[in-house]
């Protein structure tokens, strides 16, 4: 079997889902966080230094390089040291009060959440535990992952930003959401609490990591290390995190350019980013750009760059603000440029002209055969068989020697089965029959269409990802779907392997094609022949049943 193909079967491993209840589930990150935590009651007093640099060589001329040192006591005792280029800050907590001395008016965020990570992966726990409780959770490759949005409003439209947290064996693994972001990396036990000695974060732009260098218990406890002094001090610099709603009553007024035409994508849509607004009222950081079509992320960031605020008012005093923007857009072709429909459409429509699986016709069989070459060098022989008797009573299986993948639905409940070796690639087979992506699993914005020739024969190729200028496409970062006249899919792309269909024949008005070539580098790697396609007759309904495999839908863009 060729590398691609090779690789496209580790692609389409399986995934399991894991069900809990969400008082488990909460209960369970409560403890994950507070076992990476170092900052909380209990926690034996201590020293810590890390060092502060760009994670990739690439951004070594970011400028994001510095160091942290905190000397703790207690929740109510301790004290930061911070250091960059840019901002060298020294806060003292006593007693209750809090005295700062700040050198530099802004407090960068990549610095701010690296040094918050450091000792508190995740600064606001009960926030992050309500977002836990309605988010989505997934298992994948022993990590518990929960996922949720945060979401922006200007008042009349609205997006979101994903957010969420990795739970792995020993505790957080990854956790981002508005206003923090850490990566806990090099964990190893300091008085019972699990603590990382590295941490990614930076907020938007180049990653940092903070590597820590020295993790110790505090010797020097001196008053004088904690001694706040008699000066006034510098005013408290603050950032906190505020609702973009609340945060536009302090817009000022501003000249707004007409949005620029735009050749592919959604005409019209929103877009969002994450800012930084320091205590002027400057936006001094935005994050990367959310939109409804990419192709407005210049412009989008111009717009937001020339926003300005009145300074937002804490507790008296003007803090920094981490907040979304959220702007909805309109515009235009350029004048003599093709406007096409949405990528929605065209699969909408491929699915329906193409599998008899995505109308409403009478129930059916296919029964299908398809070869390859094994491991081995021999040509191996496998079936295909998918039963469709309604949209919630189906079955497709796919075999090849002792190996077999089967899902199934009957009703609301979705199964899957898989065992063997060759369970990677028989996931391939059921993907290759019915390629087309469902329509939950793509963002619109991510698709580029445009006319193109397959045989000489005109089509609409919907794609997204990367292609080089002469247009050769990327194995691992490009997917592309050819349509022809009629709507119907004549070819794709993804993986590295190419599939063309062909020897198309009449089943209840959709054309169903009778052959797929599966090619990997140009050379045929897999040919899949349908052999039987006919009405399903009299079947037992248990056949729909999978006791034992139940399924969550996840992990897989597939329909069905």
């Amino acid at each position: 079997m060729r590398k691609r193909l090779v690789a496209a079967v580790m692609v389409a491993a399986v995934v399991c889902p894991v069900t809990m209840r969400a008082e488990d589930l909460t209960a369970k990150v409560k403890k994950a966080v507070e076992q990476n935590t170092l900052d909380q009651p209990g926690t034996k007093p201590f020293h810590l230094k890390a060092v502060l640099a760009p994670s990739f060589e690439r951004d070594k001329a970011s400028g994001r390089t510095g160091e942290v040192e905190i000397w703790w006591a207690g929740p109510g005792r301790w004290r930061r040291e911070v250091k960059s280029p840019e901002f060298h800050q020294i806060e003292i907590v006593n007693d209750g009060k809090d005295r700062q001395k700040n050198k530099g008016e802004y407090f960068p965020e990549w610095l701010r959440e690296t040094a918050v990570a450091l000792v508190k992966p995740v600064p606001d726990l009960e926030r992050l535990l309500a977002n836990v409780r309605t988010g989505e959770e997934k298992t994948l490759v022993g990590q518990t992952h929960i996922s949720w949005v945060e979401m922006g409003s200007d008042g009349v439209v609205s997006k979101g930003i994903g957010a969420g947290i990795y739970l792995g064996a020993s505790g957080v693994s990854f956790v981002s959401g508005l206003g923090y972001e850490a990566g806990l990396q090099d964990v190893a036990d300091f008085h019972g609490r699990s603590i990382a000695r590295k941490v990614t974060s930076g907020g938007s732009g180049a990653e940092v990591t903070a590597k820590v260098i020295l993790l110790e218990d505090l010797k020097d406890t001196t008053p004088q290390l904690f001694d706040i002094g008699t000066s006034a001090g510098d005013p408290i610099l603050q950032t906190r995190v505020v609702d973009e709603l609340a945060m536009r009553k302090n817009l000022l007024p501003q000249n707004i350019a007409e949005w620029p035409p735009l050749e592919q994508g959604p005409l019209e849509g929103v877009l969002m980013a994450k800012v930084v607004i320091d205590r002027e009222g400057t936006i001094r950081d935005i994050g990367s750009v959310l939109s409804d079509n990419p192709g407005l992320n210049d412009s989008a960031r111009q717009r937001i760059t020339n926003m300005n605020f009145k300074p937002y008012v804490f507790d008296g005093l003007p803090v920094q603000v981490v907040t979304t923007v959220t702007i909805p857009f309109k515009t235009v072709r350029p004048t003599g440029v093709e406007s096409f429909e949405t990528a929605r459409t065209y699969f909408d429509r491929g699915r329906k002209a193409s599998f008899p699986a995505a109308g409403s016709g009478p129930s059916y069989v296919v029964r299908a055969e398809f070869k390859i070459r094994g491991s081995s060098g021999n040509l191996e022989t496998g079936n295909y068989t998918d039963t469709w008797v309604s949209a919630t009573q189906w079955r497709r299986e796919a075999a090849l020697g002792a190996s077999r993948v089967v899902r199934s639905r009957n009703g609301d409940k979705r199964y899957l089965l898989t065992e063997g070796p060759m369970a990677g690639l028989l996931r391939i087979v059921l993907v290759d029959m019915e390629p087309i992506p469902a329509d939950d699993t793509f963002v619109e914005s991510d698709w580029r269409i445009k006319r193109d020739t397959i045989d000489g024969n005109p089509t609409i190729r919907v794609a997204r990802g990367y292609e080089s200028p002469d247009g050769i496409p990327d194995a691992k970062q490009f997917n592309g779907y050819w349509f022809d006249q009629i709507g119907q899919l004549v070819k794709t792309y993804g993986n590295g392997l190419e599939t063309r269909r062909m020897n198309f024949s009449d089943f209840n008005g959709i054309k169903v094609a009778r052959r797929v070539d599966v090619l990997d580098g140009g050379k045929l790697a897999m040919r899949i022949d349908v052999n039987d396609l006919g009405p399903v007759g009299t079947v037992d309904s248990g056949m729909f049943v999978l006791k034992g495999h139940e399924w969550v839908r996840q992990f897989t863009a597939e329909v069905r």
